[in-house]
């Protein structure tokens, strides 16, 4: 079999049809956006972090002074980030811990 119709026999023997779970085992993988999972404010950071260069660049007219802020805006938007990530993974523990915590009380009090 040649390489072309080993593709295309792949391809179509793996192809995922909407609707169709008749013999199939594989679960619809879900659109992964990292940005969604941080919210808005995921959202506005990103938005920010795009448009810096554009900002930038119609406010700063000097080009060292332009590539400094523009550094200055990348590493920004990156740590702001990274915060906005913190913070979440934090108030998601604190709420694994919760109801971790309601569970054992329940089971304890169950028993």
């Amino acid at each position: 079999m040649s390489y072309a119709a080993k593709v295309a026999h792949r391809s179509s023997s793996q192809q995922h049809h909407r609707g169709d779970t008749s013999g199939s085992n594989h679960t619809r993988q879900q659109f992964h956006h990292p940005r969604s999972s941080l919210g808005a404010t995921g959202h506005w950071v990103n938005l920010l972090g795009v448009a810096a260069p554009l900002i930038v660049g119609e406010l700063v007219k000097d080009p060292d002074k332009r590539w400094r802020m523009l550094r200055i805006a990348a590493v920004g938007t990156a740590l702001a980030s990274e915060v906005v990530w913190t913070h979440r993974l934090s108030k998601d523990r604190k709420k694994d811990e919760e109801m971790r915590n309601a569970l054992q009380s329940c089971a304890e009090h169950c028993i």
